[in-house]
């Protein structure tokens, strides 16, 4: 589903398909080659962990930019639009580099969640699930901001010797688990996506 916006976003007119370098306005396509290159992505990211790797500001954007640049001219870019959708209304556009700030420096103290190897499995999901939520939130990115935190946690959880966080697939009302867990997180509510991320992390054979 689109964001909508005060002002002019990234879609093709009266479409679901971002603006993109290719010219595709077919959304089937277009949703395919989006996770063509997350895959990739998965495979570049998992193969560069080493023990220098910090999860900050820089590697998120990373993230997201290695893995949709080809697509999107504004793939790693913070958004500079107010969005929201259905109910949900994310931070700001003013306010995302200030909220970043201060994610950043907390993750910072908290090592980046690089020491959680030996640690009890429900501390790692309570701090995973905390810090994914306030990432939501923020929602800084123009789109494709729930694939680009996933693979940021999931990323965390491989370093800490974990495989990726399975977030299972639908709940009794047939809506993902992910998004119906990110939805308390809009108003404060972690626990939803703790129970989600603790029933998912197994650590590797």
């Amino acid at each position: 589903m689109k964001y909508y916006s005060d002002d002019n976003y990234i879609y093709y007119e009266k479409s679901r398909v971002p603006i993109n370098t290719m010219g595709i306005k077919n959304i089937e396509e277009i949703e395919e080659l989006e996770n063509q290159l997350f895959i990739k992505s998965y495979e570049y990211f998992h193969k560069s962990l080493n023990v220098s790797t910090k999860f900050n500001e820089a590697y998120l954007k990373n993230l997201q930019k290695h893995a949709f640049s080809k697509l999107y001219k504004w793939a790693g870019k913070y958004r500079n639009k107010n969005i929201s959708k259905r109910n949900a209304i994310f931070c700001q556009a003013l306010y995302i580099q200030d909220k970043l700030r201060e994610f950043f420096t907390e993750l910072k103290k908290d090592n980046y969640l690089r020491g959680f190897h030996d640690k009890p499995k429900q501390d790692f999901a309570k701090k995973i699930a905390y810090y994914s939520c306030e990432l939501i939130v923020i929602h800084p990115f123009f789109e494709l901001n729930g694939r680009t935190i996933r693979l940021f946690f999931d990323m965390i959880a491989v370093f800490n010797g974990y495989d990726y966080i399975d977030y299972g697939k639908i709940d009794i009302n047939r809506e993902n688990l992910y998004i119906t867990a990110s939805k308390y997180c809009m108003s404060a509510d972690c626990k939803p996506m703790e129970k989600l991320i603790l029933n998912g992390l197994k650590k590797t054979k």
